[in-house]
């Protein structure tokens, strides 16, 4: 049985990772601050709840800016793996508090990477997004088209992350996948994106609102998927890669309105907003590495996904009346 670090274990993706290294025989040491940054810890508490029985799920309720503790965690648990998530993750509020953004995700992700040279971790995985490309119209995006125009801070960061990580392989031979997550949603998802907004508001018979005129799209890849695949990145050691990890089917905020009404069979009721200048117009991954270098594609398609985040809304929502 190998161990795993696991940053950001408690929230949205890494619970959902954290489920699926336990399933495999993985012991899973989770780090979490429990910030009440985008959300209520509770919900936090409640991602990991299931595990809280496992004799292989152990929990640090440390931040990853703190060194010494981190320091600590390494040397107690041994780690063999690392699969780091942890990071400040509203490209919105990035904007207004971009120091926040700069010390815990680039100087956390630093603190990752020192510990990880120090203790001769095999293999390392870093979640970036595809906020690196900002508005690039040259689609799908692909890993070699230049990431040097983000639109917020938080894309900076995550750029920042992925330039540190290929220094530490340069100078130290550190195997080191980054993940450019595309859009990921399902079970457990954050509320703050509009997937959850919308179902809850939807299951509620409330009305959603839309940014511009709708015609804005997004990789939406679901959290099954993306865990599948940061957890084959983590398997195997490739020495420095930067892979995509999205659905490469891009859905206009107008197609998944009516997504949402054949999973609902519900009529939406819709209003529109300004757009924000933070974000960016349309995604989409180009996913031929991934397949090439972890075999690894999407299976799931988007009226599937949305189903399985109602079906968890409804259970979730009744259980935590939220």
């Amino acid at each position: 049985m190998k161990t795993v670090i696991l940053t950001g274990g408690a929230g949205f993706i890494g619970s959902v990772v954290a489920r699926e290294l336990l399933a495999k025989k993985y012991k899973v040491i989770c780090i979490d601050n429990f910030s009440d940054d985008l959300y209520d810890p509770a919900l936090k508490e409640d991602n990991i709840s299931a595990f809280n029985d496992n004799k292989n799920f152990v929990l640090y309720r440390t931040d990853i800016c703190n060194l010494e503790e981190l320091k600590d965690i390494f040397e107690r648990e041994k780690p063999e793996l690392v699969v780091h998530l942890a990071a400040r993750a509203n490209t919105r509020k990035a904007v207004g508090e971009p120091q926040s953004y700069l010390d815990v995700n680039i100087g956390g992700t630093l603190n990752i990477l020192e510990l990880a040279k120090d203790y001769k971790i095999e293999n390392v995985v870093i979640a970036s997004s595809s906020s690196v490309y900002g508005n690039s119209t040259k689609m799908p995006l692909n890993e070699d088209e230049p990431a040097d125009r983000p639109l917020s801070p938080y894309g900076m960061t995550k750029r920042a992350d992925e330039v540190l990580a290929f220094t530490y392989h340069h100078n130290f031979q550190m195997n080191i996948t980054c993940l450019r997550y595309f859009n990921a949603y399902g079970e457990n998802n954050r509320p703050d994106l509009v997937p959850y907004i919308w179902g809850n508001l939807i299951l509620d018979d409330g009305e959603i609102e839309i940014s511009g005129d709708g015609s804005r799209s997004r990789d939406y890849t679901y959290i099954g998927d993306i865990a599948d695949g940061t957890i084959k990145a983590m398997e195997k050691p490739l020495g420095f890669e930067i892979i995509n990890l999205g659905n490469s089917r891009p859905v206009s905020l107008k197609e998944l309105v009516s997504v949402f009404e054949k999973v609902t069979s519900k009529t939406v009721k819709v209003k529109s907003r300004p757009s924000n200048k933070a974000s960016v117009e349309s995604t989409c991954a180009d996913i031929r590495k991934a397949k090439k270098l972890l075999d690894w594609e999407p299976t799931t398609p988007i009226e599937q996904g949305i189903e399985k985040l109602i079906v968890w809304l409804r259970n979730y929502r009744l259980k935590n009346s939220v």
